[in-house]
């Protein structure tokens, strides 16, 4: 068994908090610090079960936490929903459309918005978190193979968008306009 004691915890987190709190931060900025919590509890809990190269087996636990969060955040919203038919009092908040707005003018984040969402993440996890594809593999619970292969078809799909960005779009928050600006 392991000595997985309270200095290994802490060695684990001060080497892996920054890349794990980047990880959700660029997914759920607003939760994030939360769901670092979560990891780090989980990891804790789990300690025995972190694998040696825990970097993907925390951006594994992350990405289940913010599951989780985004199921709150849905079961709330729906809520809010329900009540702003009842009560009519509640208006949209023209701070979060502007910054909608505003992030659809990146061009990587719009040609992102247009690609399937397992696309979209195997190339996040690759250009922003730098994992390998067997890290990616062991994040997204898919064989090595399959990691690779999704891989190389998403940057064909990203090139394919970048070249010609007004076609096939997927995220309709994203105007043909704002693609050709």
């Amino acid at each position: 068994m392991l000595d997985r004691d309270a200095r290994w915890f802490e060695a684990l987190f001060t080497r892996f908090h920054g890349q794990v709190r980047a990880y959700a931060s660029r997914r759920a900025p607003q939760d994030a610090d939360d769901i670092v919590a979560e990891v780090f509890a989980v990891a804790w809990r789990k300690r025995q079960d972190v694998p040696d190269s825990a970097l993907p087996w925390l951006y594994a636990v992350a990405a289940r936490e913010m599951l989780h969060t985004f199921r709150a955040h849905d079961r709330r919203d729906r809520l809010s929903a329900r009540l702003q038919v009842t009560t009519s009092l509640v208006h949209p908040d023209p701070a979060e459309q502007i910054a909608g707005r505003l992030d659809a003018q990146v061009p990587v984040t719009r040609a992102l918005a247009l690609l399937p969402e397992p696309d979209a993440e195997v190339l996040r996890l690759w250009a922003w978190e730098h994992l390998e594809p067997a890290e990616i593999a062991t994040v997204l619970g898919i064989s090595s193979v399959a990691s690779r292969v999704r891989l190389h078809r998403a940057r064909r799909r990203l090139e394919s968008i970048l070249l010609k960005p007004t076609q096939n779009q997927r995220n309709p928050s994203v105007s043909t306009q704002e693609c050709a600006s």
